[in-house]
């Protein structure tokens, strides 16, 4: 026996189910429109220069330019090689389109020819859409550091043609220079590369050992192996007395490395001229640009 309830029950959903039917089938179903903003890809441009500092110009062999963000913004690294634009200059320069706007920052490193990283240097600037923007980026040496310590041992001429006196007199009329030995230079030029070249005047110290000593310390020199010869050059004797000596000692950024040149006499006349006539720096003074002719 049916109850009041289920007979109105199943009533109610048949009318439900034609009303259903009735909507649906009065109306066009379409497919969702997906609204979707249009992006544009908002990017400019810059170009970007860097002056390699005043040392043997002719050793930096690459110069490398990265982009990257220095904002919260993405973006993918960027690489490019720099050009030197004036044969010999020290200005290197490169363009960059399509970065993406934003705080981008503007990494330069300066190699040698023998791949050693020699300078490096950075510069954050803001790139505006449709707009070139212009970079200057220092760029300092870089590396560890070194002492330098010269020492001439006036026992050992004895039995030479200079006599201990004579030693002694070289600090008023001498000159120091020190240079790196570059290992397989691409220009014969380019074997040595000047790091320092003082007037001595009286500034050699002699010991009780009967030591003369002179201590000079480098900063930011590569890191790495390195070879270098000191060259004590008589500047009264007519470029016919010279002393020389070489080490080699490993640089690293952790402490200053000594670097212990025991000064002896140039035998060799063709030697002496040779060092006579080397490219060295002013005295007391920054590196000058050496543009070998190839």
């Amino acid at each position: 026996m049916m109850t009041i309830f289920q007979k109105y029950g199943q009533r109610f959903w048949k009318l439900l189910s034609v009303a259903v039917f009735s909507f649906f089938a009065g109306c066009e179903v379409k497919p969702f429109d997906v609204i979707a903003p249009e992006f544009e890809a908002r990017s400019g441009s810059a170009v970007v220069s860097v002056v390699v500092p005043n040392f043997s110009r002719g050793l930096i062999q690459r110069v490398e330019l990265k982009v990257t963000s220095a904002d919260k913004s993405r973006l993918s690294t960027v690489t490019r090689n720099m050009n030197f634009p004036i044969h010999g200059g020290r200005l290197s320069v490169a363009q960059v389109t399509e970065i993406t706007i934003g705080v981008r920052r503007f990494t330069v490193r300066a190699f040698d020819t023998s791949g050693a990283l020699r300078f490096r240097g950075h510069c954050d600037s803001s790139i505006v859409h449709n707009q070139t923007s212009l970079v200057s980026v220092n760029v300092n040496r870089i590396g560890g550091a070194a002492d330098f310590i010269s020492t001439v041992n006036l026992a050992s001429f004895k039995n030479t043609s200079l006599d201990s006196t004579a030693v002694v007199g070289l600090a008023a009329t001498s000159v120091l220079d020190v240079l790196e030995i570059v290992p397989d230079p691409i220009h014969p030029s380019l074997g040595l590369l000047p790091i320092f070249s003082v007037r001595l005047g009286d500034r050699f110290n002699e010991d009780l050992n009967g030591l003369l000593t002179r201590r000079v310390t480098v900063q930011q020199i590569p890191i790495g192996t390195r070879q270098f010869v000191a060259h004590l050059k008589d500047l009264a004797s007519n470029q016919t007395t010279a002393l020389a000596d070489t080490v080699t000692v490993f640089i690293d950024t952790t402490r200053t490395v000594d670097a212990v040149f025991s000064l002896e006499p140039v035998g060799d006349p063709s030697v002496v001229r040779e060092i006579f006539t080397q490219e060295t720096l002013p005295r007391d003074s920054s590196v000058v640009v050496v543009t070998p002719v190839f």
